[in-house]
């Protein structure tokens, strides 16, 4: 187990006694929590809150919620949160690990504000990340208040508990208490919604080339293996993924080579690639309905069971396989550029669903977000370069009388949605089948099942794959 050296000097210079906890690197403090068995509101982490006056490192119980208006009145300052890359510089700047973020704020020469909830019984351990992304530090609450007496302690967190139990009330699901409910718990600079994102981030140079091989019909093997051998997780997992039953190869699947070549064909690992790299150009949390996992998690049996679809459409056709799976694969990344963009915002979003499992998605997406996942995606996909089709899928899978040019991709997705919602993989979705989507498909609701009961027969390898995708490295 490593500390920073500069946190392990800083620590053992405080003759505080401490001890390390083992942790799962890259996983979230949540994540560790569940596994370790303690409970949220023992741990602890950070915010970095920034102004015209500089940071102020924000300390609270994982299980607790910034309180904007609340900082307001404390403070007197308008804050607002840097995110991801930011985030991730400055701790990295002091030899801290990737994603480690130690609530250390004389280590970091940083002004503190600690909430009131933290370390409130003196004998009860409190744990934190100790910066070098394997270990937990557990010590007393008395002596954590002590090693933050230099912070500011004051009220300025909401328990997500109470949180929850506000928006488990269907009447605060109106119009209204959603947008007061979201102001509180959202920076005054982020209230615009969609005004706030200004700008795109650009497509990442790895998923440029990855676009450019898609289109050169003399791509080989050769030209892919250095893309997937940068990704040491991924690599592994394309080669779990070929020997899902779904490929129908009865042979040893023992090589990257292999699980290319002779299963998954040149195309399907390119989209795959190409969804890997996208998404790693986005900070979101891990957690929730539709944090991280949960976006993988979906997108990678929707994807699987778009592809089954494919294969029961009635010939002729013009839908294309490699595309159609691309556009299951990314028909939610504008859930990813909200997040990023609106990390409060998107908080309180996954708390409401959590709370509510069958809300209206599209209401509480517009009242709290101010803007629908398609909508912000379909712009992506169109800053992005990206083939119609997906661009198409990506703006109408929610649609039920989708007419637009290449409908057949979004009425695949919107299926596809609707089949998902029968295992528990869906977000808030009807679980009927959309009449007119299957009518103009050809398909039947026997067709429909048959192709849901292969990909439930895949499970394991579909849900190491959205795992490895959850957790790979920033381009």
């Amino acid at each position: 187990m490593n500390l920073p050296p500069i946190v392990r000097r800083y620590l053992d210079d405080q003759q505080i006694a401490y001890r390390l906890i083992a942790c799962t690197p890259g996983e979230s403090l949540v994540q560790i929590a569940a596994k370790l068995d303690i409970p949220l509101r023992q741990m602890a982490r950070i915010v970095l809150l920034k102004d015209d006056a500089g940071l102020i490192m924000a300390i609270l119980p994982c299980s607790y919620i910034l309180d904007f208006s609340r900082l307001r009145q404390v403070l007197q300052r308008d804050l607002e949160p840097l995110y991801g890359l930011e985030t991730t510089r400055f701790f990295q700047n002091l030899g801290c690990a990737l994603g480690s973020h130690p609530p250390l704020p004389n280590v970091l020469d940083i002004v503190a504000l600690a909430d009131e909830s933290l370390a409130q019984d003196e004998e009860e351990e409190v744990y934190f990340d100790g910066g070098g992304g394997d270990a937990l530090v557990g010590m007393r609450g008395g002596d954590f208040r002590r090693l933050l007496a230099s912070a500011r302690w004051e009220r300025f967190a909401a328990s997500a508990a109470d949180l929850d139990v506000l928006v488990n009330d269907r009447q605060a699901l109106t119009p209204s208490h959603l947008t007061s409910f979201t102001r509180r718990y959202t920076p005054a600079c982020l209230r615009e919604g969609i005004e706030a994102i200004t700008e795109l981030p650009t497509m990442p140079q790895t998923a440029q080339y990855i676009l450019a091989l898609r289109d050169n019909p003399h791509v080989t093997l050769q030209d892919i293996l250095p893309i997937v051998e940068q990704a040491p997780g991924l690599a592994a997992q394309v080669v779990y993924c070929a020997r899902s039953p779904l490929h129908g190869h009865h042979g040893a699947v023992d090589s990257l080579e292999t699980a290319i070549d002779e299963v998954l064909g040149i195309e399907t690992t390119l989209n795959l690639l190409l969804g890997a790299s996208m998404g790693r150009t986005f900070q979101i949390p891990a957690d929730g309905p539709i944090g991280l996992q949960g976006f993988w998690r979906h997108s990678v049996y929707c994807a699987a069971l778009v592809s089954e679809l494919v294969k029961m459409l009635p010939e002729p056709n013009s839908v294309k396989p490699g595309l159609a799976y691309l556009s299951g694969l990314l028909h939610d990344f504008g859930y990813l550029v909200l997040g990023h963009a609106l990390p409060a915002r998107f908080f309180v979003f996954n708390r409401i669903l959590a709370a509510n499992r069958n809300v209206p998605l599209n209401a509480v997406e517009r009242y709290v977000l101010g803007v629908e996942h398609w909508h912000i995606g379909a712009w992506l996909m169109q800053a992005w370069n990206m083939p119609s089709e997906v661009i198409a899928a990506v703006r109408w899978h929610h649609s039920e009388d989708c007419t637009q040019s290449y409908a057949e991709y979004a009425n695949l997705i919107l299926i596809a949605n609707r089949l998902l919602h029968h295992i528990d993989l869906s977000k808030g979705y009807a679980s009927h089948l959309p009449a007119l989507a299957m009518f103009t498909l050809g398909l039947t609701r026997d067709q429909a099942m048959e192709a849901l009961a292969r990909v439930e027969s895949s499970r394991t390898e579909l849900d190491t794959l959205s795992e490895a995708l959850s957790w790979l490295p920033e381009n």
